[in-house]
């Protein structure tokens, strides 16, 4: 668990999608359960999912999931103080089709991949210039 309350956790994300995306992200779901529906990534409904670009969004959602948990994001959400932060369906959806994440089922984790790891080197670069 992390010790972040919400408010904090949000100011993150929204500092990250601001600097990225120049405006504060809107997909920001927390609970104070897990979402154990999503356990099982063959319940995020990703059939539908034809996303074909980095987009803005993807990029500093993508930040903030990996500052809230490095390598490793659990299906059912992050566990902070309080709270679960629950990685956007479609975004992480996006992300496991670009590579950027694969599924541990076994784990119930998504684990950010080498090409992942040089999208956040990417994406940290142009934050840089």
């Amino acid at each position: 668990m992390l010790d972040i309350e919400k408010d904090t956790a949000t100011r993150i994300i929204d500092a990250l999608a601001v600097a990225i995306d120049g405006r504060p992200s809107s997909a920001k779901s927390f609970n104070q359960f897990p979402y154990e529906d999503l356990a099982d990534y063959g319940n995020w409904g990703q059939d539908n999912n034809d996303s074909k670009r980095d987009t803005p969004c993807t990029r500093a959602l993508f930040m903030a999931y990996v500052v809230f948990f490095g390598g490793r994001i659990p299906l059912h959400g992050i566990e902070m103080h309080g709270t679960y932060f629950r990685p956007d369906v479609w975004v992480a959806g996006a992300l496991v089709k670009k590579g950027y994440l694969t599924v541990d089922e076994s784990a119930q984790e998504f684990v950010v991949t080498q090409d992942g790891w040089s999208f956040v080197a990417d994406t940290l670069e142009v934050l840089g210039k």
